[in-house]
This record gives structure tokens, C-alpha cells and sequence, in this order.
């Protein structure tokens, strides 16, 4: 009991000088049910984001609210700034009504949480390892940081060493499941379904790659790495999609100059047999192209333009060849690096033989199965994650 007492006593002193904090002015609350998802960093937003498509993915009005601790204007569009203080944090909560929260790994805030759970909001932590709970305040309290730990519903962590290591923290042991990451798997591009068959017949048996979102600066590599390829494999289509369609003409009258036999998708409807170089100047293209072309190099990724994510085209099951200036999407390449499910260039002098070695089917489907696990497997961590959510939604949404 005065363990019990002690840690109360504790709480309701923290963040005693911050009462005054103010709470920005919030946008208006949507219809139906709000989670409210903890973020310590920007770099978890994506995953989040691919757990609320899936919660809607049932109709249900549900809808995820995600705040960052370190909040900057460049992410107003996908995070609201974390509420500091106690006053604040209760008029966030008194605004949005959340009826579940989701911590997303990082230290836990002992303020934060001593109010979700006044507000008796259900929480649960994913991504969960001990990383960072050496740093909590007021851990010197007997008893709190099991308090703190015994507070979320489940506990579900990265693997089987965070998960001993949280238990002897104080997690209740069977609040634990071993779930692995919670990783971010972003929505397979549209396709009309007739546009593919008879681009594909008409391209018929001729292999393909695929330079998605390429940049004008980058004209010459791209020609350069199709001529190269071309040698051992005559009948070689390159398939551009600019970064941008309005250049769409520009690039071909490049590629022209450059010598090749190039067509434009709005002057030519399908390519023909004598095109080398199929410049796509029309929108929404990428997905019919990740489907037909077993290729597919992301522009931009060589010289430091703006790229694609390479998740877009493993997803469809194409194998991907990439840069090293690819910082945006910089965590995914190295999953796939590390799974050895796709081609770093280090030069853009290694385009060429990229292609060339990756024309050969088997090479190229080996490449691409083994991106598609990798893209794949955090979407059954997410599914995993959304089953649960919604089982204990209606538990506890009347």
C-alpha cells in the first residue's frame, strides 16, 4: 500500500510547474471512433498510416490520430504536435475523445501516460523493446516503471530478447507477443485491368525494364545502360516514365538526339517492334508498368533527384535497381540491401550491367520474390495489429 501511495504521490506531482501549458487549436474532430497513435519519431508515421487504411478497410468509421514528440511544420499533413503538460494533454483528450491509444516504441512519458490512463483510454505498445526505459523519470520510484508497463493492454515486441528483457522490466508476462516490426507498406498503385493485357500483347515476348519517375538529367545514363543491355538482348524495351508527364517530350526529343528509336504513349498508343525507347507522357501509368515490367530502375535514386519508393514496385513484383540517393525512403532500402532483394549502384556506369544481368528471368524472379517477402512481411505484422484493434474496439465502442 505505501508503494502504491508512493507512486501515486509521485504522478500527481510531475509536470506540476507546466499546468498552464495551452493547447494549440486542434482541427475539428471527425465522425465515428478515434485512436490516437504516439509517435517518437517521424519515421513511424508511414507504418501508422498503413495500419489506418486498414482498420478502414471495413467501412468503419475508425479513424487514427497520430501526434509527434518533436513535431515540425513539414509534418502538419500526417501528425498533430504532441500536448505538453497536463492541461494540454487533457484538453487534447477532451477534444478528440480517443477510445484506444497506440504507443509506438520510444521512452514512455510518465506524465503522458499517468493522463491516458485518468482518462481510462486503452493502450497498447507495439514495436516494444527496453531500449530507452533506463532514461524514464522517476524510475528511482519502487514500483513504477511496472506501473507504467502494467498499464497497456498488450505489449508487443520486436522479438524474443525485447520481449525477456521488457518482462524483467516489469511487464506482466502475459501481456507479451512476439509480433515482430510494425512496418510501413504503402498501397499498391492502381491498374486498369484491359489497358495491361493489351499492352502486354502487344509488347508481346520482348523483355522490358523499367526507369520509373526518371529525370532529365539522368537521359544519358539511361541510354547509355539501354545500349549496353541491348547487346545481348536485341529486341530490349525501355519504358521511361518521367518524373513529371509535361516533360515527356523533352525526354523523347533527348533520347532521339541520343540516337535511339523513341515513341511517345500519347502520339503512340502501344509500341511498336522498331521502338527502342517508350516514353510514357501520360498520368497515372506506374502502376500497369510495375505489373508488366520485371525491371524496374527508380530514377532520380543515381544523381540525387526526387525518386519513387521502391516498396511501389516490389509490391507489384518487380525487381528494383537503385542509387545511392535514396535517403527518403532510406530504412526500406536497407531492408531490402540487407535481404539481398534489390541492386545498389554505386556508380551510374553500373546501370548497364544491371539490366543485362537481370534479363535473365530466373535471376530477376529470385530478386523479386525475395522483395515481395520482405515488402510483405510487415503487413502481416500490421494485419496481426489491426485484428487485434478491432476485436477490442467493439468491446469497448458501444
Amino acid at each position: 500500500m505505501a508503494r502504491s501511495l508512493l507512486i501515486a504521490a509521485y504522478m500527481a506531482n510531475l509536470g506540476a510547474s507546466d499546468r498552464s501549458a495551452k493547447l494549440a487549436e486542434q482541427p475539428p474532430r471527425p465522425p465515428g471512433t478515434i485512436i490516437w497513435a504516439r509517435c517518437s519519431n517521424p519515421a513511424q508515421l508511414t507504418a501508422i498510416e498503413t495500419l489506418d487504411r486498414k482498420l478502414a478497410e471495413d467501412g468503419d468509421p475508425v479513424h487514427i490520430i497520430s501526434t509527434l514528440r518533436n513535431w515540425r511544420p513539414e509534418f502538419a499533413k500526417r501528425a498533430l504536435p504532441e500536448p505538453q503538460g497536463k492541461d494540454a494533454i487533457r484538453a487534447f483528450i477532451a477534444h478528440w475523445q480517443p477510445a484506444m491509444g497506440i504507443w509506438v516504441r520510444g521512452e514512455l512519458d510518465p506524465i503522458l501516460l499517468a493522463e491516458m490512463r485518468g482518462a481510462r483510454i486503452s493502450m497498447i505498445l507495439v514495436d516494444a523493446t527496453s531500449e530507452g526505459l533506463d532514461h524514464v523519470a522517476g524510475t528511482w520510484v519502487p514500483g513504477s516503471m511496472r506501473s507504467m508497463l502494467s498499464q497497456f493492454e498488450a505489449v508487443l515486441a520486436l522479438d524474443r530478447q525485447s520481449a525477456e528483457e521488457l518482462v524483467r522490466a516489469g511487464t506482466p508476462n502475459d501481456k507479451v507477443l512476439i509480433t515482430g516490426a510494425m512496418e510501413d507498406c504503402g498501397p499498391a498503385l492502381p491498374c486498369d485491368e484491359d489497358d495491361r493485357q493489351q499492352t502486354a500483347e502487344a509488347i508481346g515476348t520482348r523483355p522490358v525494364w523499367l526507369a520509373a519517375s526518371a529525370n532529365l538529367d539522368e537521359t544519358s545514363e539511361l541510354c547509355q545502360a539501354h545500349l549496353e543491355a541491348s547487346r545481348r538482348t536485341h529486341r530490349l524495351l525501355l519504358v521511361v516514365v518521367p518524373q513529371n508527364p509535361v516533360i515527356g517530350y523533352t525526354f523523347a526529343e533527348d533520347i532521339r538526339q541520343l540516337g535511339l528509336q523513341v515513341a511517345r504513349k500519347s502520339q503512340e498508343p502501344q509500341p511498336n517492334e522498331v521502338t527502342q525507347v517508350y516514353v510514357i507522357d501520360t498520368r497515372d501509368e506506374l502502376g500497369m508498368w510495375y505489373r508488366i515490367a520485371p525491371i524496374t530502375y527508380m530514377g532520380g535514386s543515381l544523381k540525387g533527384g526526387k525518386c519513387r519508393d521502391p516498396f511501389e514496385a516490389t509490391a507489384l513484383g518487380s525487381a528494383v535497381i537503385y542509387g545511392s540517393k535514396i535517403a527518403q525512403y532510406q530504412q526500406r532500402a536497407a531492408r531490402l540491401n540487407a535481404a539481398g532483394a534489390s541492386v545498389l549502384l554505386r556508380t551510374s556506369n553500373d546501370l548497364g550491367p544491371a539490366v543485362e544481368s537481370l534479363l535473365a528471368p530466373d535471376k530477376a524472379a529470385a530478386l523479386a520474390h525475395a522483395a515481395w517477402d520482405v515488402t510483405s512481411r510487415g503487413a502481416n505484422v500490421t494485419n496481426r495489429i489491426a485484428a487485434f484493434i478491432q476485436l477490442r474496439l467493439e468491446e469497448l465502442v458501444v
